[in-house]
């Protein structure tokens, strides 16, 4: 029941942390975004927690992002450093260098 509470009023979850940037003169956010579309809903009435990272991993489209995938972004765009990305990341082996 509290599942199904759940997935009935759940909108977006964001989770974000900091990170120093490349060269030094600050810190950036790194986001994580999951929005509570049919698929999101239905994984959690069901209980499939594990699956909701590869739901968000492919629902680009829809705005989702997991983690890694921004700090990879932030990585390409040189604002973070690999192992600043790699200390924070999820699968560590994604941030090698």
């Amino acid at each position: 029941m509290v599942r199904a509470m759940l997935s009935e009023s759940l909108r977006a979850v964001i989770s974000q942390t900091l990170l120093k940037t490349k060269d030094g003169t600050g810190r950036v956010a790194a986001h994580e975004i999951m929005i509570g579309t049919p698929a999101i809903r239905n994984l959690i009435r069901e209980g499939k927690v594990a699956q909701m990272y590869s739901t968000i991993q492919t629902s680009g489209n829809v705005g989702m992002q997991t983690l890694d995938q921004n700090l990879a972004d932030l990585v390409k765009r040189n604002i973070i450093s690999i192992p600043e990305a790699r200390a924070k990341a999820m699968n560590k082996d994604n941030f090698r260098g």
